[in-house]
């Protein structure tokens, strides 16, 4: 049977609370990500596109838009910047895209051209996610994954693909049930633990050479990555000052002292740092996508778009992603992978 492979990547946006907080703390007390002035509240959904962040909060009240900001993405509230040396988040920001598409292994250079940067979305769903805005990494305090504080499921799971550019449109959506016999139960519902298990990460690794380099990071540098970020915000907040912008400068020296406390305050090496050590850690996640017509939301072909070939809803989806390079002061992570889909 002929297989249809997108492949993706990029980063997305996550506000979540961390350690030792708990997961639906708003502010950010004793955890090493907090929202500073100028933001919303915490709040842990999953955002995989840039344009729905702008959507979902606008953007940020005037005296907190950085006139010398490297890129006009960053007066969008909630979407942070880096130092120049992240040039690779800084150029692209959040997004997770299409990079990639195949046919049994070999480039369809004519479906390829049509999906190219075509945004890939971990889309909600209300009635199994409770209160977020979008879906979230759920664990429910260690509860669902063995006390393991980094093993939890992205839940909801609908994953959809859409063209590129202003006009886009959705060509392809499926919904992953937790539970198939149940799919609007929430997470604390399901049972026996086998049903959430299939969702959990199946790999994890804590010092991921391959991710580092996906997002443009050196691995024999990496102690100099928050070092290089706090060089960057006390310039940033001097720069603010100079232009009479203090609620900016109050912010940047918020970020400052975060990152500072909780590198250079928490241990020497990189896994003892506590916000060091999420940028080189990410998990691998792999199962199927196996919602029916009976379901909602329905599965979403576009059978023109993908002529002559006839893609199979029927069958199941298989999905491998990573996620990871989680890093706490900006809240973003990155994200790559390949959807493969049976053709009839």
């Amino acid at each position: 049977m002929p297989t249809l492979s997108i492949s993706f990547e990029g980063y997305w946006l996550c506000r979540l609370a961390t350690d030792p907080d708990p997961s639906i703390e708003q502010r950010g007390v004793s955890g090493f990500t907090f929202a500073v002035a100028g933001e919303t509240l915490l709040e842990p959904s999953i955002w995989t596109q840039e344009s729905d962040v702008k959507n979902a909060y606008g953007l940020k009240d005037p005296d907190f838009i950085d006139p010398l900001a490297c890129d006009p993405r960053f007066n969008i509230k909630n979407i942070r910047e880096a130092s120049p040396d992240r040039e690779h988040y800084n150029t692209r920001g959040i997004g997770i895209k299409v990079s990639k598409v195949e046919v049994d292994g070999f480039q369809d250079s004519a479906l390829e051209a049509k999906l190219m940067g075509g945004p890939c979305r971990f889309v909600n769903r209300p009635a199994s996610n409770g209160p977020f805005r979008g879906p979230i990494f759920e664990g429910r305090n260690q509860i669902t994954s063995d006390g393991d504080p980094d093993r939890f499921s992205v839940n909801p799971f609908v994953f959809t693909i859409s063209t590129p550019g202003n006009e886009s449109k959705t060509v392809l959506s499926r919904f992953d049930p937790m539970d198939f016999d149940n799919p609007d139960f929430q997470l604390y519902k399901i049972f026996p633990n086998e049903k959430v298990d299939r969702r959990l990460p199946t790999q994890r690794f804590a010092l991921s050479t391959e991710g580092l380099q996906q997002i443009g990071v050196d691995p024999d540098n990496l102690n100099s990555y928050f070092t290089n970020r706090m060089n960057w915000l006390q310039g940033k907040i001097v720069e603010a000052e100079a232009i009479g912008k203090l609620a900016l400068a109050e912010a940047y020296r918020s970020r400052l002292f975060g990152v500072n406390f909780f590198t250079q305050a928490t241990g020497p090496t990189v896994l003892a740092n506590r916000l060091l050590s999420r940028i080189p850690l990410r998990q691998l996640y792999q199962h199927t996508i196996r919602g029916n017509a009976g379901m909602t939301p329905a599965p979403i072909v576009d059978s023109d778009f993908f002529a002559p070939y006839q893609i199979d809803t029927e069958k199941e989806w298989e999905i491998l992603y990573y996620m990871g390079q989680y890093d706490g002061d900006l809240m973003t992570g990155y994200c790559s992978g390949t959807l493969d889909i049976p053709l009839k």
